[in-house]
């Protein structure tokens, strides 16, 4: 026995050896490296690193879905009831925020993208019924590098941009809000917060521009020479932010059109705007209590001042249009404008807040235009509120209701429709979700 079983196991390890060495002679191959995502907290939350990249990338977006009331306004007498009152939107929204951290600082690709489908009121304050529509828009597209930012972003000059309202009236944001602007800046920051910008910015988003055949005094608006030049001071500390804001347009004309020379060469004017804001933190009544306040005046640039159109009023759409400058004997009268605002946000509790807001615009033409002309000075008042509910995180349920009034000046011979002053309740119920 103790023969065979020294047979056995010898031969055993024979096997083992001869297996071994043939194994030996085999080519040695090693898995794949796998390359996980990982966290990138240089950028901060929310960030990753894109595989086999020094890249960190954030996704994010929305949806929105809101409902809306308007009270219908006159085109022109017994117009009113050809308009939508309601309208519902839905809406969704992709971002994707790109960095890489370099030599020259943080190289930087951000785009926003949104779908919209409206209906109803949403889609226009005039004729009815509207039916839905579904429209994209690349709100932004930009690069941010060394100080430099190209691409579609917020305008420099803007300060408050609707921070904490949901709407405005129609032809009208609560102050300059010029989201989606092309333009090339450059920003230089100096430590505590501070930072200066100089920009060259789209004047076509810019234009403000009465509709044809509104009679003498209309003009069209010649092709851009130069981009609307911006310049800003900033500061962002824990008390808040303040900005001081500047730009500078070209006004020209094509042709003359009324009972002018037609086709005429009109000599270029300059107009511009100023701003001032501040953002005042109040955590002493509520975390995320702040206080917005903002003044701006303009003379040919009346969407600096957040006026976008024809603005809120029967008969300002039809016969009292609105533009940054009016043709009279051939010289581009320049028209003036300012606007003040006040926007404040309280939390009740941490998921519950409320918004009170306010804001007063006066657009004033010369002597010359409003003399036999379709052009009148006016004034517009706007105030709402919002409460806005929180029940999970980046979760958002809010209601709110806004009043405006347009105020006109009369002469003693406009015609009886044209009413002294034009008023306008809405409101709108929101939901929306962020990730």
């Amino acid at each position: 026995m103790k023969l065979i079983k020294s047979l056995l196991l010898g031969s055993a390890a024979g096997f083992a050896a001869v297996a071994g060495a043939q194994a030996a002679d085999l080519p040695m191959t090693k898995a794949a490296p796998v390359d996980y995502v990982r966290v990138c907290s240089v950028h901060g939350a929310g960030f990753f690193y894109i595989p086999g990249s020094d890249t960190c990338i954030k996704l994010a977006g929305r949806v929105r879905a809101e409902f809306m009331y308007q009270q219908p306004l006159n085109n022109g007498l017994g117009q009113g009831r050809n308009r939508d009152a309601t309208g519902f939107r839905g809406r969704g929204q992709l971002d994707v925020d790109a960095r890489t951290s370099s030599e020259w600082g943080t190289v930087r690709a951000y785009f926003r993208f949104q779908l919209t489908r409206d209906s109803g009121a949403f889609r226009a304050s005039y004729d009815g019924p509207q039916g839905s529509s579904t429209n994209s828009n690349l709100d932004k597209a930009f690069i941010q590098f060394a100080g430099i930012t190209a691409g579609v972003a917020q305008s420099f000059f803007d300060f408050y941009a609707s921070a904490a309202n949901f709407a405005s009236a129609p032809g009208t944001s609560m102050g300059s809000d010029a989201g989606n602007t092309q333009l090339l800046a450059y920003t230089a920051t100096f430590g505590q917060g501070f930072s200066a910008t100089i920009a060259i910015e789209d004047r076509n988003q810019r234009n403000v521009t009465a509709g044809a055949g509104v009679g003498r005094g209309y003009y069209a608006v010649a092709g851009e020479r130069m981009p609307d030049v911006v310049a800003a001071l900033r500061v962002d500390q824990g008390w808040g932010s303040a900005q001081l804001s500047g730009a500078v347009r070209q006004l020209n004309a094509s042709t003359i059109y009324g009972d002018q020379n037609f086709g005429s060469r009109v000599d270029t004017e300059w107009g511009y705007a100023i701003q001032a804001g501040v953002k005042i933190n109040l955590p002493a009544l509520a975390a995320g209590d702040a206080l917005w306040l903002q003044a701006a005046y303009a003379e040919g640039g009346l969407n600096y001042l957040g006026i976008s159109g024809p603005s809120l009023g029967t008969y300002n759409s039809s016969y009292i249009p609105t533009a940054d400058a009016v043709l009279i004997n051939g010289q581009l009268e320049k028209t003036k404008g300012w606007n003040v605002l006040g926007n404040f946000i309280h939390y009740w509790t941490p998921s519950l807040r409320s918004t009170l807001f306010g804001s007063f615009w006066q657009v004033d033409y010369g002597s010359k235009v409003t003399n036999n002309t379709v052009f009148r000075d006016y004034k517009i008042y706007q105030g709402g509120s919002a409460l806005i509910w929180s029940p999970v995180k980046a979760m958002d349920i809010g209601v709110e209701v806004l009043y405006a009034r347009f105020d006109p000046s009369r002469r003693w011979n406009d015609s009886v429709y044209q009413k002294s002053s034009e008023d306008q309740w809405q409101g709108r119920i929101r939901f929306q979700r962020d990730f």
